[in-house]
C-alpha cells in the first residue's frame, strides 16, 4: 500500500502573527492554529506508529501467510491496537480540521482565511483517508473470502492514493498562500 501522510512536517506548524489591529480576532486565531499544530505534532506520532503496524501486519508476514485467518486471528491483539490508534488519530485529525475551521470564521485578513481554510479542507480529507482505513482493516478482518479480501484492499488503496492527492494538492496551495504573503506569515 502506498502510505502517504505527506502533512507531517508540513507548514502547518506555523503561527500568525501581524494581522494588524484591524482584524480584531486575531490572538483567538493565533490560539486556535498553535492549538491544531499542537495536535498535528501528536498526530504526526501516530502516523509513524500506524504506518509501521500497518506495513508489518498487512505486509510480507501476511502475504507469506499459509493461513490467513490464522494468521488474523494470532494477530488479533495487534490488529486491535491498530484500529485503536486509527479511531484515535482520526479524531485528532477532524480535531486539527475543527480548529482550522473556527479560525476561518473569525474576523482575520482574507489571507489568513484562505490559508485557514485550505487546511481546514486538507485536514478534513487526511481524517477521510484515517477513517477510511479503519473500515478497509475491520472489513478485512471480517472477510473470509480471498478474493473479496484483495477487492477490498484494492479498492482501500485506490481511495487512499486519491484522498492523498487530495489533501496534497490543498496542503500546496495553503503553503503557496504563506509563501506569496511572507508579512502576514512568520515561523514562531
Amino acid at each position: 500500500m502506498k502510505n502517504k501522510w505527506s502533512f507531517i512536517g508540513i507548514a502547518v506548524l506555523l503561527a500568525i502573527t501581524g494581522l494588524g489591529m484591524a482584524c480584531d480576532e486575531a490572538d483567538d486565531a493565533n490560539k486556535l492554529v498553535d492549538e491544531a499544530n499542537a495536535i498535528v505534532t501528536k498526530s504526526n506520532d501516530s502516523s509513524s506508529k500506524i504506518t509501521s503496524l500497518y506495513n508489518d501486519l498487512l505486509g510480507d508476514k501476511l502475504v507469506k501467510s499459509a493461513d490467513v485467518e490464522k494468521y488474523k486471528v494470532e494477530n488479533k491483539g495487534r490488529f486491535d491496537e491498530l484500529i485503536g490508534l486509527i479511531d484515535r488519530d482520526e479524531k485528532d485529525l477532524n480535531d486539527v480540521a475543527a480548529k482550522f475551521e473556527k479560525a476561518s470564521t473569525l474576523k482575520v485578513s482574507d489571507k489568513f482565511k484562505e490559508y485557514t481554510s485550505l487546511s481546514s479542507q486538507q485536514f478534513k480529507k487526511r481524517t477521510e483517508n484515517r477513517k477510511a482505513m479503519g473500515i478497509f482493516i475491520k472489513a478485512f478482518l471480517a472477510e473470509k473470502d480471498t478474493t473479496k479480501r484483495n477487492q477490498l484492499g484494492d479498492e482501500f488503496d485506490k481511495r487512499s492514493a486519491e484522498l492523498g492527492k487530495e489533501g496534497d494538492a490543498l496542503s500546496e496551495k495553503a503553503d503557496k498562500i504563506v509563501a506569496d504573503n511572507p508579512g502576514e506569515f512568520q515561523s514562531k
